[in-house]
């Protein structure tokens, strides 16, 4: 079974009285997108990310996050294997 990791890469408020999210990126992150994180399609290259809405603001007033989504297999097994003192 699978599971997602978030990778973050960065965040981003409203444009005021519009259905807009302006979303900043590092210089860095987005160069280590581009090396790691594009997706193949069609012999193109892609970046695949995602905007959710913070539970509230950030210390920096922040609103919203962006991440991109990666497929990772799930830890074998569930839960780990308790071992009993003898």
């Amino acid at each position: 079974m699978s599971q997602f990791e978030k990778i973050y890469i960065g965040k981003g408020t409203q444009v005021k009285d519009l259905n807009i999210i302006r979303i900043s990126i590092s210089k860095e992150t987005l160069e280590e997108i581009l090396k790691d994180h594009m997706v193949d399609y069609d012999s193109k290259e892609y970046l695949v990310f995602e905007v959710a809405s913070l539970k509230e603001p950030d210390q920096f007033g922040k609103t919203h996050t962006a991440y991109i989504s990666k497929k990772v297999a799930a830890p074998k097994g569930g839960k780990a294997n308790k071992k009993s003192k003898a």
